[in-house]
């Protein structure tokens, strides 16, 4: 996970160009998930976001907690790319080995992979010419497909032949992130 990040940064500075930023989410972060994003213009109001998130964590209360979410998103601002409030839509991906809700008290944990489709609103507030924050929520269709096994065991517990599949309405991002202007 250390190396993704750092191959990830290193990407991110890169790509820069023109009015191009790079975020750390402070709020996920200091949970002990850091997310990492990039933003570049597209034209006056619209701007491609992409940023990843994932667990620094092996376990929690003994049950698995790995996973890595990365999110491609449009932003549309309606004053001025990269100022003020915005509305932005979204397709991502995660690949994950945790204990998903509703199995706490469970020996149960599910590994799989998903897809997420939503929208997001935020509003970002220039400190400083090359320093601003922002605060966003967000959420949509989280499209998984797992295999649920018993950490006792090793076994799978479902039954299903192939991947159980779920698919929930959920708010799955949001945070306080600060930003850095690169040019």
């Amino acid at each position: 996970m250390k190396r993704f990040i750092a191959m990830f940064v290193i990407a991110l500075t890169g790509l820069a160009q023109g009015q191009s930023r790079v975020n750390i989410n402070a709020a996920s972060t200091l949970l002990g998930f850091p997310s990492l994003g990039y933003e570049t213009p597209v034209n006056k109001h619209f701007t491609f976001h992409i940023d990843a998130i994932g667990s620094t964590f092996n376990s929690y209360n003994d049950m698995p907690l790995r996973f890595l979410i990365i999110t491609p998103e449009v932003r549309y601002y309606p004053s001025k790319a990269h100022r003020g409030f915005y509305m932005g839509g979204h397709v991502g991906g995660s690949v994950f080995k945790l204990q998903k809700y509703g199995y706490e008290s469970t020996t149960y944990y599910q590994k799989g992979i998903n897809y997420m489709m939503g929208a997001s609103i935020g509003y970002v507030y220039f400190i400083s010419e090359k320093i601003a924050l922002e605060a966003f929520v967000g959420g949509g269709s989280v499209q998984s497909f797992y295999k649920g096994y018993d950490t006792t065991t090793g076994e799978r517990y479902d039954g299903a032949k192939k991947f159980n599949k779920s698919g929930e309405w959920l708010p799955y991002r949001g945070g306080i992130s600060i930003i850095l202007q690169l040019k």
